[in-house]
């Protein structure tokens, strides 16, 4: 068995081209290193662009209407700039969008203090609602995030960034402590409600942090219990809009929709279109790539093709002499099988060490911006490896299978 593989390599060896190899390799480089480049920027950039501006962070944004002078004149007059129905059944039916959740406000007094040393401090609030599946932020215990109307202790989730204006800005400049997050849970907060002729008090705890939402956040059963309990008018239409988008709500007609209908984003448009923008660009790059691998492997296929007309009595002898398809097949299988496999890992290698050189491009514009892990990167080389392993045994095979018919 070992000198008919042997016979079989030195077939192969006096019969196929070098430069033909050559022409692989050098072609399947580079379209493996543009995809791999692309499909690592690709990630990086969205990183980047959620910490720049949280747009579309995670699929989610927030929508509202604008508010200008002749808004502020309305509001006067009690006409409030809100969404109805139509307007939130229209959005849910355009393409990028996969579901909405509506904002309850708190349509009562709230007042709340706290003390913290010698400093006591004591304030109007405001409180918001949303559907529990929009929240960002998780408990390994559900009951955690769970209060009614009779709870005595009212679980709330503020916005990272409040913590930071206290850090970085109150605390500092009154001499205060700092607070770790880990801290915050600890401080007795103080809340009144009062409405509708009732007034009660209630104790709240910060349990956790919102990075996508930027309110206080109650649970919504008790929000709702504390509206019919406390206000004295009907619950008013949302003024905000929770949007989920899938992956469609990165490309422009989604912000043309929103620009068309005069809706705002909270944050700024512009960024939004060009996160959109540069998303097709890298998604054409990792194109371009991919019908440069795709050329090379049909290019190869032929010359392999060739390659068999060629030998193509030689293989029938082969065959009659007690060769299986397998065993003719097994050299070019295992040449093309090795050449597959370096020239991805060797693509994986380069990318690895070229990219953070141009990362740091990205660094010195956000220096918290840290670079993705290239883990990701090396599975898709493994996968797209296997995958023309695989394909280009299954058209040899077949290919000498049907010359020994």
């Amino acid at each position: 068995m070992t000198n008919q593989i042997k016979l079989l390599f030195k077939l192969l060896r006096q019969n196929i081209s070098g430069w033909q190899i050559a022409g692989f390799v050098i072609a399947n480089l580079l379209g493996g290193a543009i995809i791999l480049l692309g499909s690592q920027a690709y990630r990086d950039f969205d990183r980047f662009m959620e910490k720049e501006s949280g747009l579309l962070s995670e699929g989610y944004v927030v929508v509202t209407k604008p508010i200008s002078g002749l808004s502020t004149l309305k509001s006067l007059l009690g006409i409030k700039p809100v969404f109805n129905g139509e307007e939130i059944e229209k959005m849910r039916q355009h393409p990028a969008v996969s579901d909405i959740g509506l904002f309850s406000t708190a349509n009562f007094q709230i007042r709340g203090s706290f003390s913290l040393g010698e400093l006591n401090i004591s304030t109007d609030l405001f409180m918001e609602s949303v559907p529990d599946k929009f929240i960002d932020v998780k408990f390994s215990d559900e009951s955690v995030w769970q209060a009614d109307i009779d709870t005595d202790c009212i679980p709330v989730i503020i916005p990272r960034k409040y913590l930071n204006i206290y850090n970085y800005g109150y605390a500092s400049t009154k001499g205060l402590p700092q607070l770790g997050e880990g801290l915050t849970s600890a401080f007795p907060i103080s809340m009144t409600l009062a409405g509708n002729g009732q007034t009660r008090r209630y104790q709240a705890r910060i349990v956790g942090y919102t990075d996508r939402l930027n309110t206080i956040l109650v649970p919504e059963t008790f929000l709702e219990q504390a509206n019919a309990a406390f206000a004295s008018k009907e619950p008013e239409p949302p003024s905000r809009l929770i949007v989920a988008t899938t992956s469609k709500g990165r490309n422009t007609s989604f912000i043309d929709y929103l620009e068309q209908n005069g809706y705002s984003i909270e944050g700024d448009l512009e960024s939004l279109r060009l996160q959109a923008v540069v998303h097709g660009i890298l998604w054409v790059v990792i194109g371009i790539g991919s019908v440069v691998s795709v050329l090379a492997f049909v290019l190869l296929l032929i010359s392999i093709q060739l390659l068999i007309e060629k030998n193509k009595d030689k293989f029938i002898n082969l065959h009659s002499l007690g060769y299986s398809v397998s065993q003719i097949a097994a050299p070019y299988s295992l040449l093309i099988a090795a050449v597959d496999v370096a020239v991805w890992l060797v693509s994986a290698c380069v990318v690895s060490l070229v990219y953070p050189e141009l990362f740091a491009f990205i660094s010195a514009i956000s220096p918290d911006v840290q670079l993705a892990s290239l883990l990701p990167l090396w599975i898709v080389a493994a996968v797209l490896a296997l995958l023309f392993v695989v394909l280009h045994r299954i058209v040899i095979v077949r290919q000498i299978r049907r010359v020994c018919r």
